[in-house]
C-alpha cells in the first residue's frame, strides 16, 4: 500500500539516480515525489530501492464471517462499524455467485458455504480485552443489520478454514469456465462506501443485458474490499465474446465515474482504461500528466502510452518524433 512506502531510489530515464526522501515518519520538503513515482505505473522512473514502514503482526487475531441475505445489509454493516470509529484488520464482502465458486472449486475444501452474500473480517488488538470489545460490537452490528449467521472464532483449523475461503477467491473464478478458452475478465472499480451495493447492482444488471444480447450464459460474481470502497466485478464469458466483455468493462468502470468513484482502486489503468481515465480526470487533467512525463523522460521510453496516450504532443506511439 503506499502509506506503507517511505521513500524511493528511483533511475530516470536520463539515467540520472534519485532518492525522493530519507527515514523519518513525516515530511512535508517539496513535492511529493515518493507517491508520484508509486502512481505512475512505471512511467516516469525505474525503481532500484524502497524503505518501507514494518507492520506489527497481528496480535490475539480473530478471524470472523457473518451471512446475509443481500449485498446492501452486509454494507451496512461496515458503513455503521466505520461511523462508531472501529476500524479491522480486514473486512471483503462477496456476493453469492462469488460464495459458489469458492464451493465450486474445491480450493477451501474444510467446509461448504452457504452460497448468500457473506462478510469476512479479521480482528486484532494488543489485548484479549480490546478484542472481545470489538468482537462484541461485532456481534451486534451484525444481528441488527440482518445476518443470518455469525461465526468468530481464533481456533486455529476454523480460522484456516474461513480465512482460507477468502484466499481462493480469485482462484476460485477459474473454475467456472465452461472451456479452457474461455475469458476471465474483472473490474477494479471504487466508489464511496454508501455506494457500493449500488455498483454491485448495476454491474449484476450491465453483465445480465450483455449475456442475453450476446445469447451466452456469461458468469458474473462480485468481491470487494469493502473497508475501502474497492470491488473486483468479474466476467467469465466465451472468447469469442472479448469485445463485447471489454465494452462491459468499461460500462462498468463510466457507472462507477457516476457513483462519485474511480475506474481503478488498486490494479492501475495500464492500456485498456486509459480512456476511462481522460473521464475520470478530464483531458486537462490528462495533459497535466503528460507534462509531467515530458519532463521526467522526454523521448517516451518508459512504458510508453501506458496510462495515457502519448499524443498531441509531436510524439507518435514509442515516444519517437513524427519529424
Amino acid at each position: 500500500m503506499p502509506e506503507n512506502v517511505i521513500s524511493l531510489t528511483c533511475v530516470l530515464a536520463s539515467g540520472a539516480i534519485i532518492k525522493t526522501h530519507n527515514r523519518p515518519r513525516k515530511t512535508s520538503a517539496g513535492y511529493d515525489l515518493t507517491h508520484l513515482i508509486i502512481g505512475s505505473e512505471g512511467t516516469l522512473a525505474l525503481v532500484t530501492e524502497a524503505v518501507l514502514r514494518l507492520a506489527p503482526i497481528p496480535r490475539n487475531l480473530h478471524v470472523g464471517l457473518a451471512t446475509f441475505k443481500t449485498f446492501q445489509e452486509g454494507v451496512d454493516v461496515v458503513v455503521s462499524l466505520q461511523k462508531l470509529g472501529h476500524r479491522l484488520e480486514a473486512l471483503e464482502l462477496a456476493d453469492g455467485p462469488q460464495m459458489r465458486c469458492v464451493n465450486v472449486s474445491g480450493l477451501a475444501p474444510a467446509r461448504r458455504f452457504e452460497e448468500v452474500p457473506t462478510l469476512f473480517f479479521k480482528i486484532a488488538g494488543p489485548s484479549m480485552d480490546s478484542v472481545q470489545d470489538q468482537v462484541g460490537v461485532m456481534r451486534e452490528l451484525c444481528k441488527t443489520h440482518g445476518a443470518s449467521h455469525v461465526e468468530i472464532t481464533n481456533e486455529e483449523g476454523a480460522v484456516g478454514a474461513i480465512w482460507g475461503a477468502r484466499k481462493c477467491m480469485g482462484t476460485a473464478l477459474l473454475a467456472m469456465k465452461k472451456k479452457d478458452t474461455d475469458l476471465f475478465l474483472h473490474s477494479d472499480c471504487a466508489v464511496p462506501i454508501s455506494n457500493l451495493s449500488r455498483l454491485v447492482a448495476g454491474t449484476q444488471e450491465l453483465i445480465s443485458q450483455a449475456s442475453t444480447a450476446n445469447q451466452a450464459d456469461w458468469f458474473c460474481a462480485n468481491v470487494g474490499h469493502i473497508g475501502d470502497g474497492n470491488v473486483h466485478s468479474s466476467i467469465v464469458c466465451p472468447q469469442e465474446h472479448y469485445d463485447a466483455a471489454i465494452s462491459v468493462i468499461m460500462d462498468i468502470a463510466r457507472l462507477a465515474l457516476s457513483l462519485e468513484g474511480t475506474v481503478t482502486g488498486e490494479h492501475g489503468v495500464g492500456m485498456k482504461l486509459r480512456d476511462a481515465l481522460e473521464e475520470e480526470v478530464g483531458s486537462e487533467g490528462v495533459e497535466v500528466m503528460r507534462g509531467i512525463k515530458r519532463s521526467l523522460d522526454p523521448r517516451g521510453i518508459l512504458n510508453p502510452d501506458k496510462v495515457f496516450r502519448l499524443e498531441g504532443d509531436g510524439e507518435e506511439e514509442g515516444g519517437e518524433s513524427k519529424s
